[in-house]
């Protein structure tokens, strides 16, 4: 009685991993499409792209507070940033915001009357 019921044990929980592998490996895969989806968002708002560098996808936005790096669908620093693209990081983002500053928009707020 005692190994029918251990044996049923054994079978059951074979049959749970069996299932719920798979599982598993579909949360990593959908939480990169679903950080990539968010990225993809945050660049359309702010009317730049994602861009990829090494196949790491980032982006790079020009708001108010300045200059907001963007990796993996959170908001990060700029040596992160550079650490996380590795060899030729440093002169992608200085590329990148090279071309955001050139889409910025004149902070000044001056009053034309006329």
């Amino acid at each position: 009685m005692v190994t029918y019921v251990v044996l049923m044990g054994l079978l059951a929980g074979l049959l749970g991993l069996v299932l719920y592998a798979p599982k598993v490996g579909e949360h990593r895969r959908d939480a990169k499409v679903r950080a990539l989806a968010k990225m993809s968002r945050h660049a359309r708002r702010h009317n730049t792209v994602v861009r990829y560098h090494n196949g790491i996808p980032f982006v790079i936005t020009h708001q108010r507070r300045g200059l907001v790096y963007m990796l993996e669908g959170r908001n990060v620093s700029r040596e992160r940033l550079v650490r996380a693209l590795g060899q030729g990081g440093e002169a992608a983002v200085s590329k990148v915001e090279q071309e955001e500053a050139m889409t910025a928009p004149n902070p000044t707020r001056l009053t034309m009357l006329g």
